[in-house]
C-alpha cells in the first residue's frame, strides 16, 4: 500500500507503470522504479514480493527483465535504498553498500549493466569511490553520515544484525575517508 500510495503521489503511471510478474492471475512480484530525464539513473524504489511467494526467484525475474528491457537505454548508474529484510536478496546479487540513513535504509550507487545483472558482481568488484564528483559524494554522504548513530536501541540492534548480514560488503568507510581527504585538500 506504501508503495501505490507514493506512486500516486510522486510519480507517474504512465511513463513508469510498475512491473508485475503475474502467473495464472497471481500477482507474484512488484516492482516500481523510474529513470531520471537525462538518463543519468535507474532508481529502484521497491521490490516487493508477497511472503507466500519469497524465496522462489521471482524478484530476481523481475529485476532480471528491468535490466534487460532498460539495457539500449543508455542509463549510466542504478540506485536503491533496501530494508534489512531484503538485504539477504541483494547480498545474493553482488552488492555493496554505501551507507545507512536516518531510517534505517541502506544504500546502493553503482555503473548500469550493459548486458544484464549477472554483470553486478564485476561492476561492484570493479567500483571506486572516485566514479562519483564530489558534488554527488557529498549529497550521498549528507544522507548517510550519521552512519546508525541516531538510532534507537531497537534500531541500532537491527543495524548491527545487518552489518553482520554484510560483513565487507558495507563500505561506509570508504565513503566516509574520501569525504575526509576532500575537506582536508580543500581546507
Amino acid at each position: 500500500k506504501q508503495a501505490l500510495d507514493g506512486w500516486d503521489d510522486y510519480f507517474s503511471w504512465k511513463y513508469f507503470p510498475p512491473l508485475c510478474l503475474v502467473e495464472n492471475d497471481e500477482h507474484l512480484c512488484y516492482l516500481f522504479y523510474h529513470v531520471s530525464k537525462d538518463n543519468e539513473y535507474l532508481t529502484i524504489h521497491n521490490l516487493l514480493t508477497p511472503k507466500i511467494y519469497r524465496n522462489s526467484g521471482f524478484a530476481h525475474l523481475l529485476l532480471e527483465h528491468l535490466f534487460t528491457q532498460l539495457a539500449s537505454e543508455h542509463i549510466k548508474r542504478f540506485k536503491f535504498y533496501c530494508v534489512f529484510s531484503s538485504l539477504a536478496f541483494y547480498n545474493s546479487l553482488g552488492l555493496n553498500y554505501w551507507g545507512v540513513n536516518r531510517r534505517g535504509l541502506y544504500y546502493c550507487d553503482f555503473k548500469m549493466p550493459l548486458i544484464g545483472m549477472n554483470e553486478i558482481p564485476k561492476i561492484v568488484r570493479l567500483a571506486t569511490i572516485e566514479e562519483f564528483s564530489v558534488e554527488k559524494l557529498d549529497k550521498m554522504y549528507e544522507q548517510l553520515k550519521e552512519n546508525g548513530e541516531a538510532f534507537t536501541e531497537k534500531e541500532n540492534d537491527i543495524h548491527q544484525n545487518a552489518l553482520n548480514r554484510m560483513g565487507k560488503r558495507y563500505i561506509f568507510d570508504t565513503l566516509e575517508e574520501k569525504i575526509n581527504r576532500e575537506e582536508v585538500k580543500n581546507g
